[in-house]
């Protein structure tokens, strides 16, 4: 999968046929888009390509805000790639956002990329203020003669899958619920970075994660997870909170990865949150806490994934 972020790159291997869209958290929904034109660009004989942002605009528009983003760029290449994709193009937005609509599709998506097809969601909106939308994007299709394809929303439980709503099931600890949205269970990225050192002085080594500010992180409590460490999973217990116990001030995302003894400071970890334990707790003593934790760990190892 090539991945480009510039128009000069892209033309050896044009015509594209594009799916628009930020692609947050790459749910079940985006699942779809993919695969539609995958099929699309075989049937007409060109290369499926992704065109999305290197940053999300929001972070852009909105740079003190909590923005809350499901996956970061390193995980999203990855799931991207699983998919069979010939290529993905990161835009910058600040190249784009002063177009209209029909400047975008004129002055990118033909001139740059000579599109033949264009996959795009129900709710797509694009141009400037985001005063384009589906059955414009329809007009000019038929204007400029490339294809529209439109995907209708995936509904589940009667729910029409959205990362917003993806978000919400995290922040309330529905973990397992997420997974049937997003096709895959929740996880997030990083280092470990160097904390209290707490688990060690009780016996329960943790590794402490550290992430991206502006990731979606779930509800603070206890989780069974996965840990995996050199692409090799591991059984663990993920804890996001303050450790009240020992006083903490600031939110931590640690793992106690069962029957692992190496070392991993500044080794990259990917945790993947499998079911909600319990609420974060404050104990009278450390030897309760400890007992708590080990309880959790047989937990985890009594659950069946």
């Amino acid at each position: 999968m090539f991945v480009y972020t510039s128009y000069f790159e892209v033309k050896e291997n044009a015509p594209y046929c594009i799916a628009l869209g930020s692609f947050d958290g790459v749910h079940v929904g985006h699942l779809k888009l993919i695969e539609s034109i995958a099929t699309k660009a075989k049937e007409l004989n060109c290369r499926s390509m992704i065109y999305t942002f290197s940053e999300h605009p929001k972070k852009i528009f909105f740079q003190d805000s909590n923005l809350d983003m499901i996956t970061d760029d390193k995980l999203r290449m990855e799931i991207f790639e699983k998919y069979n994709l010939d290529s993905v193009y990161l835009e910058d937005f600040l190249n784009i956002k002063n177009l209209n609509p029909e400047e975008f599709v004129k002055k990118i998506l033909l001139e740059k990329f000579q599109i033949k097809c264009v996959v795009a969601g129900y709710n797509f909106k694009f141009g400037l203020n985001k005063s384009g939308n589906i059955e414009i994007l329809k007009t000019l299709g038929r204007k400029y003669g490339f294809d529209v394809l439109i995907i209708e929303p995936v509904i589940i439980d009667g729910k029409i899958v959205s990362s917003s709503f993806i978000r919400e099931l995290l922040k309330s600890g529905e973990v397992e619920i997420a997974k049937k949205y997003l096709g895959r269970y929740f996880s997030i990225k990083g280092p470990v970075i160097h904390g209290k050192k707490k688990g060690s002085k009780i016996g329960i080594r943790t590794a402490n994660i550290s992430i991206k500010e502006d990731l979606v992180l779930p509800k603070k409590g206890v989780y069974l997870t996965d840990t995996i460490i050199d692409g090799i999973s591991y059984k663990s217990v993920t804890n996001i909170g303050y450790n009240p116990t020992f006083k903490g001030n600031k939110i931590s995302i640690e793992t106690h990865v069962i029957s692992y003894n190496n070392y991993l400071y500044d080794t990259e970890v990917e945790v993947v949150f499998l079911k909600w334990r319990r609420e974060e707790k404050c104990y009278d003593t450390v030897d309760e806490l400890k007992q708590q934790i080990n309880s959790d760990i047989e937990s985890r190892l009594a659950l069946n994934t």
